[in-house]
């Protein structure tokens, strides 16, 4: 029986045991709880942004973003894994439909008006900060691919919709460009060029975190306004389809760019266990190359975290494990970094970072400083 993304994520349970799996990356035993008060101050001081992350749209889900504690959640829309094979028994690829993308925008937007005393809209700057000074978590709408349908009209009602970040392809080529893991890397075409400029126009960042290499660099040259990567990792520590090189990087950055880092623990490293000290890592090679102002945060991963039990194994691999991913996408199970796999990962990190040797003002970057930075030149 094949299940769907969101099928499965709404039945799993993520693991509780996130602090024990902290406990290596944050020294002795009896040392932590110090470390933990300071770091408990600094998150609570800081505004915290995952550039891509989602919770169920209920009230157990509600609790989870609550008490994360996480300022600006940017949720992704309009993902829909097709059930049914064509007739030569391949998936189809178009898995974000511009009904879907509609359909999800139109309930987050409900749901957030529903629980307006707790969650607000994250459409601008002056948003997230109002958030943050009435204890409210904003969400910022994304999309991890551009389902406007060869339309560039579409552009302008996800916009009013409150979408404020696209991805301008997933894994796969679109009409804009080549993803991470087509076999050509052609970059962005003509149509992608023109969308990037709407893009700029309307005040929507330009992100390129599935896209491939060639594409990744159109995005950052033919912007004019500064693009990200919400959620990826770097290659030069960790060889996969979706990490970015040095040279993405320092392209990046050249042009003002944020680049987010995921918990995914197959983008962190090849072999297990992964660990919050090897997520930092990251973060050490972005800062050691190209500075403290462009590296941040981007989970991709529900708010609770990645499943651990192994009994949902099986059907997590066939959620997440599609066919055509299987000769140059790795999936393993269970997926998620030691010690970053609840609600509270951010402020783990907090902690791990104060171990790690950063300094207050660096950290409060890294949470979310970094983020408000390009959403201030980018969406206003």
């Amino acid at each position: 029986m094949t299940i769907s993304r969101r099928g499965f994520m709404q039945g799993a349970l993520a693991s509780s045991a996130a602090f024990g799996w902290a406990l290596p990356a944050l020294g002795k035993a009896q040392d932590v709880p110090v470390l933990m008060k300071e770091a408990e101050d600094l998150y609570a001081r800081s505004i915290v942004v995952d550039m891509l992350c989602d919770e169920i749209r209920d009230q157990e889900g509600l609790k989870y973003i609550k008490d994360s504690a996480v300022t600006c959640m940017s949720t992704t829309l309009g993902v829909r894994k097709p059930e049914t094979e064509n007739a030569k028994g391949s998936y189809m690829l178009n898995a974000f439909p511009l009904a879907a993308a509609v359909e999800d925008c139109a309930a987050w937007n409900r749901f957030i008006k529903d629980n307006s005393s707790i969650l607000a809209p994250a459409r601008t700057t002056g948003d997230i900060r109002r958030a943050k000074q009435e204890g409210k978590r904003s969400v910022m709408l994304n999309f991890q691919n551009t389902p406007i349908e060869g339309r560039l009209e579409n552009l302008d009602m996800f916009h009013s919709l409150g979408v404020r970040t696209m991805q301008l392809t997933y894994n796969e080529r679109n009409d804009i460009g080549d993803g991470s893991t087509e076999r050509t890397d052609a970059g962005v075409s003509t149509f992608g060029l023109a969308v990037i400029e709407r893009m700029n126009e309307l005040g929507i960042m330009v992100d390129s975190s599935h896209s491939g290499h060639q594409t990744s660099f159109d995005a950052i040259e033919f912007s004019k306004k500064p693009s990200i990567f919400s959620h990826t990792n770097c290659a030069a520590l960790n060889q996969h389809p979706r990490n970015k090189t040095d040279e993405h990087i320092r392209k990046l950055a050249a042009k003002g760019g944020v680049m987010g880092l995921t918990t995914v623990n197959v983008m962190v490293k090849r072999d297990l266990p992964v660990t919050m000290s090897d997520f930092i890592d990251h973060i050490d090679h972005i800062v050691k190359l190209v500075g403290i102002d462009h590296v941040a945060l981007g989970s991709d991963t529900l708010v609770r975290g990645w499943p651990t039990d192994p009994k949902q194994k099986e059907a997590f691999l066939a959620a997440y494990g599609e066919p055509f991913f299987k000769n140059t996408y790795r999936f393993r199970y269970p997926l998620g970094t030691e010690g970053l796999n609840d609600e509270h990962k951010w402020k783990y990190l907090t902690a791990g970072l104060i171990k790690r040797g950063y300094k207050e003002e660096a950290i409060v970057k890294i949470l979310g400083g970094n983020w408000l930075r390009v959403f201030g030149e980018v969406i206003g």
